[in-house]
């Protein structure tokens, strides 16, 4: 661990979402007295209050109630930056009109730099890699939407086509080429396990502010890696053993715990 971190043992500000997405109330002043009790108030009133100032600068939180009494709500920027900047059920609850988009493009050997680019736009949009230049996606794709201009690549260079596997091939077996999904398993695996430390640490009477921070900051960190590994497809495509929404729920669980136990 760095010594900055041991020094200052309470995460970022973006770390707290999670916790108040799960409905924690947070009075501006007097200062939240509930969330203190369980810990060391002295240093939690000094270090949590610029906390929370930055997330209302940010826009992802905001000022509710009587103006000599107001609470700090999310805001709709603020509930999905706690999801982690995308809403995993949704994408999972969409609808699939059972065909594939594969987008097949053909970039010269000297276009080496625009190909490593448009790989990472790939990733980044969740498309899966089935060859070196050949991706695809349960989505409908937009040709106005491809990066042809960002990247410097003619239209002509790209082919999107639509369709279904021929047997013996099937959607399991494309899911399954595209996407790393024991990785992805493995991800939130580690999710899971700071889901059960972080009820276990919240069950506990006088829980160390620095173990809260460390736990906070590990589970925002594992859940974006774990997201960001993740093409979250629609339920019907979702491979048998897949770990997402599990992850999901157990994460919520243990925010969930931690909110109760605060608003005794």
């Amino acid at each position: 661990m760095k010594t900055s971190d041991t020094a200052n043992p309470f995460p970022k500000s973006e770390d707290w979402l999670p916790l108040l997405l799960c409905g924690l109330e947070l009075l501006v002043d007097p200062y939240p007295a509930r969330i203190l009790e369980s810990f060391e108030a002295w240093n939690f009133r000094n270090k949590l209050r610029p906390q929370l100032r930055q997330l209302e600068r940010s826009k992802f939180l905001e000022r509710r109630g009587p103006r000599d009494n107001p609470t700090l709500h999310l805001t709709p920027r603020g509930h999905l930056a706690a999801l982690g900047g995308i809403d995993p059920r949704q994408r999972w609850r969409r609808s699939w009109d059972g065909k594939w988009r594969l987008i097949v493009f053909d970039l010269p050997l000297r276009a080496r730099a625009a190909r490593m680019r448009l790989w990472r736009w790939l990733r980044d949009q969740r498309f899966g890699l089935l060859q070196r230049s050949v991706w695809l996606s349960p989505d409908t794709v937009d040709a106005k939407d491809l990066p042809f201009h960002q990247f410097k690549i003619i239209p002509e260079a790209f082919c999107v086509m639509e369709g279904r596997p021929a047997v013996p091939d099937s959607d399991v077996d494309l899911v399954n080429s595209a996407w790393d999904f024991p990785e992805i398993n493995r991800k939130y695996k580690a999710v899971l396990d700071l889901a059960a430390q972080g009820r276990e640490l919240f069950s506990s009477p006088g829980a160390e502010p620095l173990k809260l921070r460390q736990w906070l900051a590990s589970d925002r960190l594992a859940w974006l890696e774990a997201l960001e590994s993740d093409p979250l497809l629609p339920e019907a495509l979702l491979p048998p053993g897949y770990l997402g929404r599990e992850a999901f729920q157990q994460r919520q669980s243990s925010y969930e715990s931690m909110a109760k136990q605060q608003k005794r």
